[in-house]
């Protein structure tokens, strides 16, 4: 297959799931060490989505003062009941939100945006389903994107770092199906793999306001980092070609 980026989706690229120590407790990146690892990976800007918070405004001035070449946003990762969603825009943890629906209804009241997180991860993994006591995934992609969560969201995260790659591909034929724009995000808790997986924007963005307005738009997508260093589109099979690229020299 040809690895392409749509026309312009270059002119700024972020990684839009990435956790830091000590807000999200199971990372073990140091905030101030992000932004020398951001732009080695070729990143614009960050967006920052610790656990169920968001940083309190004080620590966002200052973090953004001591570190004025890297765009950051800062959201947050919530556990609701219809799985783990990126919300963007809410400047505070709400009481009630772990209800996908209230969350929904927040995020509306302020122009927010809400991205599902790795829709299906450990799903396909017998494995887990014993432990947990559940009946296998067997649902095909069309029976998928009529679950209720997809009706909810704003857009799909496809392409997760932390996921596998049928995961990723799968949550991919649900949002074409669905319709939905997607995202790309390392959902790092270390300084590893930030920016392997990321979201291309067609236009730059440099304010919190510019990122709701670029993603209201749907002004982006879903894209990774070849061995070869190109960023490419995800989509189905572009990780094995940029490894054949790569090994053709």
């Amino acid at each position: 297959m040809t690895l392409e980026l749509s026309d312009g989706l270059q002119a700024s690229i972020l990684d839009m799931h990435v956790h830091t120590n000590p807000a999200s407790s199971d990372s073990t990146l140091d905030p101030d060490d992000l932004p020398s690892i951001a732009a080695e990976a070729g990143l614009s800007g960050v967006n920052i989505t610790e656990h169920d918070k968001v940083w309190e405004p004080g620590r966002q001035s200052a973090y953004r003062g001591r570190h004025r070449d890297l765009f950051v946003n800062f959201a947050m990762e919530i556990s609701t009941d219809l799985g783990h969603m990126i919300a963007i825009g809410l400047r505070e943890y709400v009481g009630g939100i772990r209800r996908a629906e209230r969350l929904r209804e927040e995020l509306d009241e302020v122009g927010g945006f809400l991205i599902v997180a790795h829709p299906f991860r450990h799903v396909f993994d017998p494995v887990t389903a014993m432990r947990t006591g559940e009946d296998p995934f067997d649902l095909n992609a069309e029976a998928a994107a009529e679950l209720p969560v997809f009706q909810l969201v704003d857009a799909i995260e496809i392409a997760n770092a932390s996921n596998t790659m049928r995961e990723n591909e799968f949550a991919s034929e649900v949002a074409k199906i669905r319709g939905l724009p997607v995202s790309g995000g390392s959902d790092a808790h270390s300084g590893s793999g930030v920016g392997g997986f990321a979201t291309g924007f067609e236009r730059e963005v440099s304010s919190p306001e510019q990122l709701l307005e670029e993603l209201h738009a749907g002004r982006f997508e879903a894209v990774h980092r070849t061995p070869g260093l190109r960023v490419v589109r995800f989509e189905a099979g572009s990780l094995a070609a940029g490894e054949a690229e790569a090994a053709s020299g």
